[in-house]
């Protein structure tokens, strides 16, 4: 087969799994803000099992069609490895362990608290829960930009950390705010419950 061809085949195949993950990453994301407002269904679970496994699937796809386009361009050297490859190299790695701790962490928690609005979960839970979907978007958004934009291929490993550092800190701080938000919202609606009962009796 053409080199090109297949450079070319498998770089599309690595979009498939950034498409394949990112996509079902921010419906989950969807789903578990709709517990904010109510509390969290059997149904919901089951969903999200279900969104998990096909990102698990991009993550694998990213994998393996990362691997070998590292083969065709690096050959497994280090020393052909720019600083924006080791910056992906890096955030598909956090990626994958991410999305292992939400499989064996996060979903059997969330499974836990059927039953129970978002922002009920006792706070350590809460936390963690907000945090893995921090990091989760971060590192999506940070693999979509470095696949797409050419713009960092030339940039250094300096250059790149001051781009993706803010990137991550922004992703977590807003992943707090949302948790939050959420505990503000379950403690407001518990407060519209008390005054229409106080307000029957």
């Amino acid at each position: 087969m053409d080199n090109t061809l297949l450079l070319d085949t498998v770089r599309a195949g690595h979009l498939v799994g950034l498409a394949l993950g990112f996509g079902p990453a921010i419906c989950a994301d969807v789903l578990v803000a709709k517990s904010f407002f109510r509390p969290i269904r059997q149904r919901d679970v089951d969903l999200l099992k279900w969104l998990h496994m096909i990102v698990f699937a991009g993550v694998a796809l990213l994998w393996i069609t990362g691997l070998i386009l590292l083969q065709i361009r690096t050959g497994f050297d280090l020393a052909n490895f720019s600083p924006k490859l080791m910056t992906k190299v890096f955030v598909v790695v956090l990626l994958t362990g991410n999305a292992m701790a939400i499989g064996i962490y996060a979903l059997p928690r969330f499974n836990d608290h059927v039953g129970v609005q978002f922002g009920k979960i006792d706070p350590p839970t809460l936390i963690n829960l907000t945090l893995m979907a921090g990091v989760s978007m971060s590192c999506w958004l940070s693999a979509l930009a470095l696949g797409v934009f050419s713009q960092l291929k030339p940039l250094s490993s300096e250059a790149l950390q001051a781009i993706f550092t803010p990137v991550f800190s922004i992703g977590l701080a807003g992943a707090i705010l949302v948790g939050l938000g959420a505990v503000l919202i379950a403690r407001a609606g518990a407060g519209r419950e008390i005054w229409h009962l106080s307000h029957r009796s």
